[in-house]
């Protein structure tokens, strides 16, 4: 199974100051992003999507609701 994460940088309040995506996450997919949001907050990013588990933790997680774990049946993952 693969998955997408879609992060909502604006809604982060940054990796300073909650972090909790990238305590949860057991594959450590999340690190600072480069740029703030318009808050001034770091959100987080992803260092590399293709190795997401599809878990969810993160988006459990996360107080704010800046994360989205869409999971992809391998059936519906195009291979052409």
């Amino acid at each position: 199974m693969t998955a997408t994460v879609t992060i909502f940088a604006e809604s982060c309040k940054g990796v300073e100051d909650c972090g909790l995506c990238m305590e949860v996450c057991p594959v450590g997919l999340f690190a600072p992003a480069d740029t703030p949001n318009a808050r001034g907050y770091i959100p987080a990013a992803l260092t590399d999507a293709a190795a997401c588990t599809g878990c969810g933790r993160c988006m459990r997680t996360c107080p704010d609701f800046a994360l989205v774990v869409e999971r992809i049946k391998e059936k519906e993952v195009s291979h052409g």
